[in-house]
């Protein structure tokens, strides 16, 4: 789902430059991987500890704790999608 040079989100793909052209380019969500709140005092984010993400996509991790992993949130969207072309 990654385009080279370009911010997509991680679960969808979405692309906000695709959708809102200038405005969009280069917006996109991170989200820790592990909670901030969880990491010992002075450590700090490792870029593999984060993922990029649509606002939406963000907001469906955060709806519950514990919070949704990404794949988990990958196969929710691909379920979901599976159903309505049913």
């Amino acid at each position: 789902m990654l385009a080279i040079g370009r911010l997509c989100c991680q679960v969808c793909g979405f692309d906000f430059a695709r959708q809102y052209g200038e405005l969009g380019k280069d917006y996109i969500e991170c989200h820790h991987t592990i909670p901030v709140s969880e990491l010992p005092e002075g450590a700090k984010t490792k870029l593999e500890d984060v993922v990029l993400v649509f606002s939406n996509c963000h907001r469906m991790i955060h709806r519950r704790r514990p919070w949704l992993r990404l794949v988990q949130i990958q196969q929710l969207l691909s379920a979901s999608t599976v159903d309505s072309e049913v």
